[in-house]
């Protein structure tokens, strides 16, 4: 394995400011607009969220080696993933990362499915446009002066299995420097984080966004410009 040193980023709240239409898409609005009381409830759920969130990442860069069609060394050894090596075509290196914005949206989440259940759903949908705005934003740092690269590709797109969410945990330290614990089933928790790999060194963008990579047409979290 390569060497890697990994680096650590705080957010900021601004950096995990949900983005309000693409939370609305994971409460199943689907293009409908919410009534008056539905957009107050959602302001005060948005509010307590922001006051819990914590926003942090890691990051490493590695040079990663292009073994075959459908294995790639991206940094903890060969993988085998046609879709990550299709991902990374033309890249010749990689950023392994790491995001969360804490525990505290899982706590207001857990909170509230005991006392109030339409306030748990709308935080949940909340904290998981939260968190795809941080990683945006600190993929955006990282990658400065990066002109060309690729999108992040997490472990359960395509075929890039669930299980090298394992070598995440290990090579980026992630439980130290972001207290992301891993379940039996190699769930995260805190559940509003996120692993990923960014390709980088590409003479031109090689690839298409992250919901391209996925046979799941019919996810409700499917991005529209993607689907």
């Amino acid at each position: 394995m390569n060497d890697i040193t990994v680096e650590t980023l705080v957010g900021t709240i601004d950096d995990a400011k949900p983005v309000r239409s693409e939370a609305l898409r994971y409460m199943g609005y689907k293009g409908a607009a919410p009534d008056e009381t539905a957009r107050t409830l959602i302001d005060e759920c948005e509010k307590e969220l922001m006051a819990a969130v914590r926003p942090l990442c890691c990051y490493a860069y590695t040079a990663i080696e292009h073994i075959s069609e459908s294995t790639i060394n991206i940094g903890f050894g060969a993988v085998e993933s046609r879709d990550l090596a299709k991902h990374l075509n033309g890249c010749t290196g990689a950023y392994l990362f790491a995001a969360t914005i804490g525990i505290g949206a899982d706590r207001l989440i857990a909170k509230y499915g005991r006392l109030k259940p339409a306030k748990s759903v709308i935080i949940d949908a909340l904290g998981s446009s939260a968190i795809e705005s941080f990683c945006d934003s600190a993929e955006k740092r990282i990658t400065e002066g990066i002109p060309k690269h690729c999108s992040r590709f997490s472990a359960g797109y395509g075929d890039f299995s669930l299980s090298h969410q394992l070598d995440f945990m290990r090579v980026l330290d992630m439980n130290r420097k972001l207290g992301i614990t891993l379940s039996d089933s190699l769930l995260m928790t805190p559940t509003k984080s996120v692993t990923a790999v960014i390709g980088v060194g590409a003479e031109n963008k090689t690839c298409g966004g992250k919901c391209a990579a996925c046979g799941n047409i019919n996810c409700a979290f499917r991005s529209i410009t993607e689907g």
